[in-house]
C-alpha cells in the first residue's frame, strides 16, 4: 500500500470508528471492508494499536470475527476493553461477548 493510500485508509477507519453508535460493536475486517478494502483488517489492528490510550475514539468497540476481545485475558488492555464494554451494557465471558444487556 503506498503511503498517500495508507494515510487515506487510516483516515476512512479513523472516520468509521468516530461514527460507530453507542453500544453497538464491529469486527476488524467490517471495519476494514467499510473504510474501503476488506483486505485490511490487520492494518485496522495496527491502526488501532497506535491510537494514543486516552484517544476519544471508541476502540473498545473493535472485535474479532469470533466476537471477541482479541487482547490477552488477563492484560491490562483486555481489561480497559472488557470494562468499556460492559459500561455499554455488554456482557463479557472470558473473551467472549455473550449479548447485549438492556439497560
Amino acid at each position: 500500500m503506498a503511503n498517500q493510500e495508507s494515510k487515506d485508509f487510516k483516515a476512512r477507519v479513523l472516520f468509521v470508528l468516530a461514527h460507530l453508535p453507542h453500544g453497538s460493536v464491529i469486527s476488524y475486517g467490517e471495519l476494514a471492508k467499510q473504510a474501503g478494502n476488506a483486505n485490511y483488517a490487520r492494518l485496522v489492528g495496527q491502526i488501532l494499536k497506535q491510537l494514543p490510550r486516552d484517544t476519544s475514539l471508541p476502540w473498545h468497540r473493535v472485535v474479532n470475527s469470533k466476537h471477541r476481545i482479541s487482547f490477552s485475558e488477563g492484560s491490562d488492555a483486555y481489561q480497559r476493553q472488557k470494562n468499556l464494554l460492559q459500561q455499554e451494557h455488554w456482557t463479557v465471558v472470558g473473551q467472549k461477548l455473550i449479548q447485549k444487556e438492556t439497560p
